[in-house]
């Protein structure tokens, strides 16, 4: 009997694998190839999984490397937008990954069935950061961790984020850019050197226009003694 491959992801992916619950079963949104959920399936961290993209051709590539690695049976891929075509029962742990910010908070807001304490979530954002942490804390989310990962000369952050029903807004913005990820840990200084980039020119673009940068120069100046990016 011939032996199945076993799937091996890139960081960015794996670090999802890693902040997903043991024994679930799993959604991945805008699955692409079926990489994580196949993977996931294979290493017995879910019991079940569903692969769900908006684009045929990806969920074509999906339906084929399923068969491919072995796990067809356990494995449904479905082209939804976003969670529009899963219910609840389809999910304990949801992936998010590999999009904006915004395009994964306006996902969460239009699933109400997210909004429940046992319901956990692994959002990985390509950009928008900032604006995915303040949104999911102002619809009563929270993140319980977030760690930064380094993958193909870019640094990203994988959110684990579950529903606790209490709205935070204005969130202080050492919080907004930088999250939950722990100073000292794994790619932090690297996350923090990217962030202040953005944070550095955000000044730049104050002081130009005559704003008041006073704020933003407490939360560069937090962030690199906490950081230390320049030690990366």
């Amino acid at each position: 009997m011939e032996r199945k491959k076993k799937i091996t992801l890139d960081p960015r992916l794996q670090k999802c694998a890693d902040f997903v619950r043991c024994g679930v079963r799993v959604a991945d949104v805008g699955t692409d190839h079926g990489y994580l959920p196949i993977a996931l399936l294979q290493s017995g961290k879910a019991v079940s999984a569903v692969a769900a993209d908006i684009n045929a051709a990806p969920l074509e590539s999906a339906v084929r490397n399923a068969a491919r690695f072995g796990v067809s049976g356990r494995m449904r891929c479905v082209l939804s937008d976003g969670l529009a075509a899963l219910s609840p029962q389809d999910a304990d742990d949801v992936v998010v990954a590999g999009m904006g910010g915004e395009l994964i908070l306006r996902i969460i807001s239009e699933a109400d069935w997210l909004r429940a304490p046992e319901k956990h979530l692994v959002l990985q954002p390509m950009t928008t950061a900032d604006r995915l942490r303040a949104g999911l804390y102002a619809a009563g989310f929270a993140i319980d961790r977030e760690d930064a990962v380094f993958d193909g000369k870019k640094i990203y952050s994988v959110l684990s984020v579950f529903f606790t029903g209490e709205a935070k807004n204005a969130l202080p913005l050492r919080m907004l850019h930088m999250g939950c990820i722990r100073p000292g840990s794994p790619d932090s200084a690297r996350y923090a050197a990217s962030v202040l980039h953005h944070l550095e020119n955000q000044r730049a673009g104050l002081r130009h226009a005559g704003g008041d940068t006073a704020a933003l120069e407490a939360a560069i100046d937090e962030i690199r003694a906490a950081y230390r990016p320049e030690a990366e």
